[in-house]
Formats: C-alpha cells, structure tokens, sequence
C-alpha cells in the first residue's frame, strides 16, 4: 500500500524516546503494507553506540501477527550467509530470533508492538524473546484517513439496504467469497451494493481454481454471474466514497479476520463510523464488544447483535446473512423508524470517533503499554545473550577472522567497554509502573 504511513513510526519513535529518555530503534515494514522480511527497516539511521544499545521495537502492528512466516527467513538483522555457511559446517545451530535475526546488541529481549488480542500469536512471541505491547494501531490510521469524513453532511438517496466492499479474498479472507454465494442463495443480493473480484490480485487466481485453507468457504455459484467485478486498487481501503454511503442504509463490514479467534479490527470497521453510517460487522467473535470498550455504541436495541458472541465462523456467517434479510423484509414503515433510530446512534459514533477524548484513549493505551514493556526490558536485561554470543564468535579463530574480514564485529575492548556502559549507565527512572499488563488498558 503506497500510503505515506511514516508520521505514526515517527510519533512511536518520539514517545518511546520519551519514555525512555534516550534512543531507541524502530524497525517497520516499509514500503508499508509488505509483509516480506527483507522489508522490516528501520525507522532512522543509528550512530554505532545508539545501535549496540538501544532498545529494538518491531512494529507488526497493521496486520495480524504470523509468527511462523517470519522463523526462517534471512533479514537484514540475521548473520551473513558466509557466517552461516561456516556455522553450519561446524554443526553450529545459530539460532533465528524471528524479527530479529539475531541478538546484535546488548537487549536480551525486543518489544514487538502489535494490534490484537486474544491472541496465541502473541503467546508465542513473548516465549521467543519478544515483550509485546499492543496497541489500536487502525485507529490512529483512520483518523488520518478518513479525517475529511468529519466535515461531510450526507444527503442520502438510498437505492440499495447494504454497503458490501468486497476486493480481497486469498488467505484469512477466504470466507467472504461464501458470504457472497449465501447473498444468492437467501434471494437478497439484490438489496446489496456489492462488487466482487474473480481474481484474487495477491494471488492472480481465479476463485475456481484456488485451494482453500478452508473449503467450507468454497461458493457454490459463479459468482461474477450475480455482481458487478469489482476494479478497486489495494489503496481503496484508505479512502472513502461518500456517494456509496448517500446511496445506502447500512454497512456491511467484511473484516480481514473472520475464521480466527484472534481480535484484530482494522480501518476497515472503522470507515462506517467516521463516515455516520450504521453497521453490521463481520469479524472474529466479540468484535462488537471490543468496540463498545472503546466508548462506540452498537444497534443492539434495534436489530439482532447476537451474531457477536457466536463462535464458531461458520454459524457467525449465517447468522449475520439471516439478520440481513430479516432487515431486507422489514414493511417500509418500519424499516424507515428503525433506520432513523440506527442512524441516531452512528452519528453518535461519528462525534466519538473525532472527538478529542477518543484520541486521548488511544494515546494513553499506546504510552501505558509502552511503558510497561520499556520497564520490563530494562529490569529483565542481563546482557549475557549477546556477550556469549560474542564470546562463541572469538573462541573461534576462523569465525573471528571471517568476522573480522566482513566488518561485522568490534573489538574486545568494544565489547568490553558495552559490557561496562550497560552495568553502569544511568537508567531512566520508571520502576513505578510495575506490571503493566500487555492488553487493553481497563476503561
């Protein structure tokens, strides 16, 4: 996504070095929106003093974590491949720190700052090395995008009940190709503004020749029979189109996470809120909830929300299509109350959304938590990872020369004299926060 992103690496940069009161490396991925390792760069140039000892801060914080993408794949931060050609035939296992590649400086652990909860990912971070620290990253995200949002006044000429964006469907997105099959199927496609893409443009395959990770998500219909393709660029995301909102009632949220049991919202549940307009969202189990913690009220008391605590997906996915066509088959009287009553609560949702005292939650979560982890890399550091690692790597003349010859290595009085900044330098006084717990800070 070619979206200039930078300003919110450079606003966690800032704070961290507040916190901290000194250095720190930001590392994200960057053109953003890549997932390659090779992409997970860092934020600023370090002198060599800020690099060895400073903290690390891996930002996987726009999508969801995938640990196991990430365990074998060469970074900028992992060790030469002449390094690991010799490592290999001495039988030496050197091991990959995911993100990181390698211990190159004087931090046992590095904070990896993400955007979900409930979340097994996470655990298995936190067991290699990893302090997480979460925070609402879309939030930020959508209040730069979608900012104008806030200055438009609606004038609705609705033509169709449902809003559906529907572009992307390879990888955790595969369901909504069965959400648009069961459209077709319960005879409300025709009451739905929605576009649909044959060709998945990550994979450039056609849906029919697709293996799916989950075949209960596999259409039964040809889809481009019944919708109009859908040409969206991968950016559309990032904007909105008032004339798709005048034109309809309620939004259809086909969130990037659905047959999870991972919390991760996006912008893209978001964009109906800055935009006034009532929704239905289709999201991990609990995703409404989630939102309500944030201070946004939900349509609970004017249609079904019991979708919500469902958890199995595929019973989530037909409850949320039965509540559209009992919406669809309201008598016009009362669909127009209950529309009227839904939009109260959006514009509610709206005035939150832009208001300085939803920004202020987001800001204290992301300082809280940073915080927290900050402190607990400070107190759980010993710096013995990286000296015994440096220790192996001079023990052995033909690594250290190799070493040496690559200018990958300092000195032994380099080494020593990191040994001694790290034993005796001045540490920020921040032990008051003790324990700061790794989710969303209680409201």
């Amino acid at each position: 996504m070619s979206i200039p992103l930078d300003r919110l690496y450079n606003y966690i940069d800032d704070m961290s070095r507040q916190i901290r009161g000194g250095p720190v490396g930001v590392y994200r991925f960057y053109p953003h929106g890549s997932k390659k390792i090779q992409d997970l760069t860092s934020l600023n140039v370090m002198s060599e003093e800020e690099f060895f000892t400073s903290p690390e801060i891996y930002c996987n914080d726009q999508e969801p974590l995938n640990y196991d993408l990430y365990t074998t794949g060469l970074s900028a931060r992992s060790p030469p491949s002449e390094v690991l050609e010799v490592l290999a035939r001495k039988g030496i296992e050197f091991p990959r720190l995911n993100f990181r590649g390698q211990v190159t400086n004087i931090w046992d652990q590095a904070i990896l700052l993400h955007s979900e909860t409930r979340s097994t990912q996470v655990e298995q971070y936190r067991s290699s090395q990893f302090i997480p620290a979460y925070y609402w990253c879309h939030a930020v995200i959508a209040l730069d995008w979608f900012r104008y949002a806030q200055h438009v006044v609606q004038h609705k000429q609705v033509s169709k009940t449902f809003l559906i964006y529907n572009r992307a469907w390879a990888g955790t997105r595969e369901y909504r190709l069965r959400f648009a099959d069961l459209l077709i199927t319960h005879g409300i496609n025709n009451h739905c503004k929605i576009n649909i893409r044959p060709v998945d443009p990550e994979l450039d395959m056609h849906y029919n020749l697709h293996k799916f990770n989950n075949t209960i998500w596999q259409p039964t219909q040809q889809l481009e029979n019944f919708f109009p393709l859908n040409t969206a660029p991968s950016h559309y995301s990032a904007d909105f189109d008032l004339e798709d909102y005048q034109d309809t009632d309620i939004e259809v949220v086909l969130e990037t996470l659905f047959d999870d049991s991972r919390l991760h919202l996006t912008e893209k549940s978001l964009r109906p809120i800055a935009c006034a307009q009532p929704f239905i969202l289709a999201s991990t189990h609990g995703a409404l909830e989630y939102l309500r913690g944030y201070g946004f009220k939900t349509f609970g008391e004017i249609w079904d929300e019991s979708y919500d605590q469902v958890e199995d997906p595929q019973e989530r996915l037909l409850c949320i299509v039965d509540l559209m066509q009992k919406i669809a088959d309201w008598p016009d009287h009362v669909k127009r109350q209950k529309i009227a009553l839904a939009s109260s609560i959006a514009e509610y949702n709206k005035k939150h959304f832009f208001s300085t005292k939803f920004f202020n939650l987001i800001h204290s979560e992301l300082e809280t938590n940073l915080v927290g982890a900050l402190t607990r890399l400070e107190q759980t550091n010993t710096a013995t990872v990286y000296l015994h690692k440096r220790q192996m790597f001079r023990s052995d003349p033909e690594l250290f020369q190799l070493m040496k010859n690559l200018k990958k290595t300092e000195t032994r009085e380099k080494t020593a004299e990191l040994a001694h900044y790290y034993n005796n330098r001045n540490v920020q006084d921040i032990a008051h926060v003790q324990n700061c717990p790794d989710v969303k800070t209680s409201r």
